[in-house]
């Protein structure tokens, strides 16, 4: 029981130094020192701080294990993102600009996208571009207890032949969204894109960048976010209490 109880403590204290640090004059530097270029994207730079600003979305100094097991420092949460409509629009926005210039040399039926908060982009883009460019909205199953994507989409939403784009929210090692592209291959569709809000590798995945020069590659944002194999996690090493990234709740409560 006090192994739970000091779990618990810890984690409201991680909680309760997010909140001071997002109320500090100095909140605009820290977001901004983790923010790197990306080339395609539709966002500023101005928009990336206001989007995390606002939403609080990224725990810093902490100790986390993502999806993939692995940990990192710092972990973007992106259902704090997705709580808010007004900053999808924002996100979708920026997407749906750079699907329209790329429609000017592929044809683009639809996006696949996860059952998680990545289909309110995936339906935010498909809104934005209704009147220029149908697109055609095609959910893989999400399991939210695990993080993980699914294949199983009904045989009739990917023809063969038709023209797909794959969106996610956020990518690190590049596996998910290329789930995602096998989805539209597998079932005989052309795969024409990726499509991320934020990518949060580091530089560390090559795989990332074999996928990015195969494919047009649209990412909102890059986030300086190392992450670490368990043998290798330096805040294993120190003995820094872990928690996972199911663990991490809005920062602020509903609707604020």
């Amino acid at each position: 029981m006090g192994t739970v109880t000091d779990q618990s403590k810890r984690l409201s204290d991680v909680i309760e130094r997010n909140r001071l640090l997002y109320s500090d004059p100095n909140i605009d530097a820290t977001i901004q020192g983790i923010i790197s270029p990306s080339p395609q994207s539709g966002l500023s730079e101005w928009d990336i701080l206001r989007i995390l600003r606002h939403s609080q979305s990224v725990f810093f100094d902490t100790h986390i294990e993502v999806v993939s097991g692995q940990h990192t420092a710092t972990y973007l949460r992106f259902e704090s993102i997705a709580q808010y409509p007004q900053l999808i629009r924002v996100i979708a926005r920026g997407m749906g600009k750079w699907i329209a210039q790329l429609t000017k040399n592929h044809r683009i039926e639809g996006i696949v996208a996860p059952a998680s908060d990545a289909r309110l982009l995936a339906e935010g883009i498909a809104a934005y571009l209704e009147a220029e460019i149908p697109l055609r909205v095609v959910l893989a199953p999400f399991d939210r207890a695990t993080g993980k994507i699914g294949t199983d989409v009904p045989s009739e939403a990917i023809r063969e032949g038709e023209h797909f784009l794959a969106l996610n929210d956020v990518t690190a090692r590049g596996n998910c969204v290329n789930k995602l592209g096998q989805i539209v291959t597998d079932r005989g569709g052309n795969l024409v894109g990726m499509m991320v809000c934020v990518r949060r590798d580091s530089g560390q995945f090559p795989f990332m960048d074999e996928l990015a020069a195969h494919y047009p590659f649209y990412f909102g944002a890059a986030l300086d976010m190392p992450q670490w194999d368990p043998s290798d996690c330096p805040l294993c090493r120190a003995g820094e209490t872990l928690f996972s990234w199911k663990d991490m709740p809005f920062l602020l409560p509903d609707g604020c």
